[in-house]
């Protein structure tokens, strides 16, 4: 009763002033005659009544329901309800509730996601581990370039974990800024030199010194690494290249990176940046999470670059990254 007497407030307010005006109009005009004037109120009143009591009794369900303690979040306000406010209401509570379920089963699934990751992150940190401590029982002749090995491998992977942390709020970690793609690949490729020297494979640039690309370093530079660790990882071997090219058209700067390994079967293409795929490379190489070209992809669609990746298998991949940019003479 009290949530419908406030529900009425202001109609009945509306209904009072509107009385007042009706009085001041005929006295203000002579025609002001206490007897018709009562007999109007009186009809008024009554129809107000009338409507009032149907609007109560038609809306009593309602009314109750809202005043009921929630047992269920899936517990309708008035099943099948004729009443166009509570049918409303109950419209909207449900459609709120469907993109609250799908908020909640993204969220649970980010969460198993982010469990099976740091599984799998656990278990490949154990191998090299142990790997350090059978070398520490019985070094050989080359021991220290085994545990540099292993201590490189071991980096790498605290380094995922720690940008796979920072990707859900990569927002609050970006600074884009204007950077020299030639000076910035060639300081990535520098610093991460032992790679390509480790496994036989050597990098060839192809970047005009005044091509310049709008990204964020950090984030650019976790990108590009995780695409030249695929490349070189699976193109091992004497003698063999991936070549870093970059082209400026139409505004954009499109980075390109050539392997010639082992490339990637057809049947295996649309699924490389799901989470968890590691493809039937994956499976035969080993060592894979399947997430590296999964955090590339999210990485990518957060800092508004474009990847596409095309590959044979027996004869290499090719991955593009189109960047906004241009040139410095321009």
């Amino acid at each position: 009763m009290k949530l419908f007497f406030r529900y009425t407030i202001p109609g009945l307010l509306f209904f009072i002033v509107q009385l007042v005006g009706l009085f001041l109009v005929l006295w203000l005009y002579d025609l002001y005659q206490p007897a018709a004037f009562f007999y109007i109120i009186l009809l008024d009143t009554i129809a107000l009544i009338i409507y009032l009591s149907y609007r109560f009794f038609s809306m009593l369900p309602l009314l109750k329901r809202l005043q009921n303690p929630i047992t269920s979040v899936a517990e309708p306000i008035r099943p099948g309800s004729e009443e166009p406010i509570a049918a409303a209401v109950e419209q909207f509570l449900e459609r709120q509730q469907t993109i609250f379920r799908n908020s909640l089963f993204a969220e649970r699934r980010k969460e198993k996601e982010r469990h099976r990751y740091v599984d799998q992150w656990i278990h490949q940190m154990k191998t090299p581990l142990s790997v350090i401590e059978l070398i520490l029982e019985h070094p050989g002749e080359d021991y220290r370039t085994d545990l540099r090995h292993e201590v490189e491998r071991l980096r790498t992977g605290l380094d995922q974990m720690l940008y796979s942390s920072r990707l859900e709020a990569i927002e609050t970690d970006l600074k884009a800024e204007q950077l020299n793609l030639r000076v910035l690949v060639t300081d990535i490729i520098n610093q991460e030199k032992r790679l390509f020297v480790k496994n036989k494979v050597y990098p060839k640039l192809e970047i005009e010194p005044s091509l310049y690309v709008y990204t964020d370093a950090k984030w650019f530079r976790f990108l590009l690494l995780q695409l030249l660790t695929n490349a070189v990882k699976y193109t091992t071997g004497h003698g063999k290249e991936v070549l870093i090219r970059a082209k400026e058209r139409d505004g954009q700067v499109v980075l390109t990176l050539i392997d010639d390994g082992v490339g990637i079967p057809k049947r295996d293409l649309p699924r490389v940046f799901n989470a968890f795929f590691t493809g039937e490379n994956g499976r035969r190489y080993g060592e894979s999470t399947g997430m590296g070209l999964y955090f590339v992809w999210q990485v990518c669609t957060k800092l508004g670059h474009e990847i596409e990746l095309d590959s044979l298998e027996g004869q290499g991949t090719t991955c593009r990254m189109k960047l906004v940019g241009g040139r410095t003479d321009d």
